[in-house]
């Protein structure tokens, strides 16, 4: 996606996170429903779900066809307020994401991009599973052409884990659906952004430890797959940017995760991390061309090496026996920075001996 694009789509964002901040406090005045929808702690009866249906309705018309920017805008805030109203209740939020998941599905699969963007930044506040259905689905380039939509739907699932009202089950199924919507993606922020969400739910607190586990394995399975893909073409590939992020993200993770948890990713976290490697050596000449994809491999290489590192000192502790870590002692990135293609390939070829040692 070319570059005025994609700070076109950044400013729209950053423009409906500021429209919200100024009305945080829009709740305690007239939201347009009745207080004793919002409130209720029992299924809503007919005449209620009709009320909330023609609110849901008359804002979604707005956002569809209005021709005001300023309209449009108002409508997205409007239905957003009562979703962050605190005190809504489970029973409300459930019947309002439907409601909102049927009228504005269309519009955020729409070609109209500030529509889409109002109507997925709503659909984001509905905090249920209905409503980031849709976003999910905004994320796969078989179902989205538009590159801008699947950042902006990627990286609003991932704001929405923290908040959102869901099963454990349903959280390893949204990172395998994220997971699952980096094949065939060409842009490299949508990645970025991707993995960013796979990441975001497995860091989600009230998560039980297997569930994370789970999505920890569904993140080393993408970053796997991204790795082969990357590694299948001769050319330098920017999507080693998003790598690049995504690596010393997760190196972070690790460094704090329970050792047990470590063991559960590494066996596929580990052969990932070596074709993330051998990509240098297939890419040296033409990524070493390119300044800047020449300096985000060096970091993937870097984040590889001491993630290896980490994972090396638990699969294989008798070798590191009265040895201290050895982060000072890296050799990929000097390596790469100096030019010096025999070390690399030599080292590149260390790593993949280990890890192909490992007991599965």
């Amino acid at each position: 996606m070319p570059l005025p694009v994609r700070l076109h789509v950044g400013a729209l964002l950053a423009g409906l996170v500021l429209g919200l901040s100024a009305t945080s406090g829009a709740w305690a005045q007239s939201s347009g429903i009745d207080r004793a929808i919002i409130t209720s702690g029992t299924a809503l009866n007919d005449a209620q779900k009709s009320a909330l249906g023609a609110f849901v309705s008359k804002q979604a018309e707005e956002i569809r066809g209005s021709q005001d920017a300023r309209a449009v805008e108002e409508a997205r805030i409007a239905l957003v307020t009562p979703a962050r109203d605190p005190a809504a209740t489970a029973t409300f939020r459930r019947a309002y994401s439907i409601a909102l998941a049927a009228e504005l599905a269309p519009i955020a699969k729409g070609s109209d991009l500030r529509r889409a963007l109002n109507a997925m930044q709503a659909l984001r506040f509905g905090r249920t599973s209905e409503s980031i259905d849709v976003l999910l689905e905004c994320t796969n380039p078989s179902i989205e052409s538009n590159a801008a939509k699947r950042i902006a739907a990627a990286g609003l699932v991932s704001d929405a884990f923290e908040d959102l009202d869901a099963n454990n089950a349903y959280f390893e199924s949204a990172a395998r659906r994220l997971r699952d919507a980096m094949q065939g993606e060409a842009d490299w922020i949508a990645i970025q952004q991707k993995l960013a969400g796979i990441a975001s739910a497995a860091r989600r607190k009230e998560l039980p430890t297997d569930n994370a586990r789970n999505i920890r394995k569904t993140q080393a399975e993408a970053l796997a797959a991204l790795a082969k893909s990357i590694n299948a073409g001769a050319a330098a590939d920017a999507r080693m940017q998003s790598a690049q992020r995504s690596l010393v993200t997760l190196r972070n993770d690790l460094l704090v995760m329970p050792a047990a948890d470590r063991a559960a990713v590494a066996k596929v976290l580990a052969p990932a991390l070596a074709d993330f490697v051998r990509t240098g050596v297939a890419h040296w000449d033409a990524a070493r061309a390119d300044a800047t994809l020449s300096a985000s491999y060096g970091s993937v290489f870097n984040s590889c090496e001491v993630l290896l590192r980490i994972i090396d000192r638990e699969e294989r502790p008798q070798a590191y026996a009265g040895s201290r870590p050895d982060a000072d002692a890296r050799v990929l990135l000097p390596a790469w920075e100096s030019s010096d293609k025999a070390k690399f390939e030599a080292e590149a070829a260390r790593w993949a001996g280990i890890v192909a040692a490992y007991k599965k």
